[in-house]
């Protein structure tokens, strides 16, 4: 049975593994890099079935301290919001509904924090199209895109107004 609960410090090795399998999609971090998204994040959950964690959501809200480029671009544009830094779900269960599960948690939480919108950004060179029927799936739009020139990743900068 699935279950969410709050990451703790006693997780970041699991999270970490989970990441590595998608590090092309999101980043590469390492333990000290995760235990400060964990300090600069309002929401940091993970996904359990039978004691294992098979999935993460990692959330900032716009006033955090947080450094990505990425997130300062919403900063600029949007008073309140919170920000998907990154979803990875263990690929061996993939296609479950454990992605739907965190982001409906989220989603709860975002309305006890009254926050009108979630943002993130899904790869458009390389390509993520799982990444976009999932979040089209919630309502995320294209709001933006980042430069293209010379760029080894270009992102869609992505909102649902809640």
């Amino acid at each position: 049975m699935l279950s969410i609960r709050q990451a703790q410090a006693i997780d970041f090795t699991r999270i970490l593994d989970i990441n590595a399998t998608e590090e092309e999609k999101t980043s590469r971090i390492d333990l000290a890099r995760i235990a400060q998204l964990d300090r600069w994040a309002d929401y940091h959950r993970v996904a359990v079935v039978d004691d294992e964690i098979i999935g993460f959501l990692l959330v900032m809200g716009e006033a955090s301290d947080y450094d990505g480029d990425n997130f300062r671009w919403f900063v600029e544009r949007y008073d309140r919001f919170l920000y998907v830094d990154r979803i990875v779900i263990d690929q061996a269960y993939a296609g479950r509904g454990v992605g739907s599960a965190l982001y409906g948690d989220l989603i709860e939480f975002a309305a006890t924090q009254g926050c009108p919108a979630l943002c993130c950004e899904i790869n458009v060179s390389p390509p993520n199209p799982v990444s976009h029927a999932f979040h089209a799936r919630f309502g995320f739009n294209e709001v933006g895109r980042s430069p293209e020139a010379n760029a080894p990743k270009v992102v869609s900068y992505q909102l649902a107004a809640l």
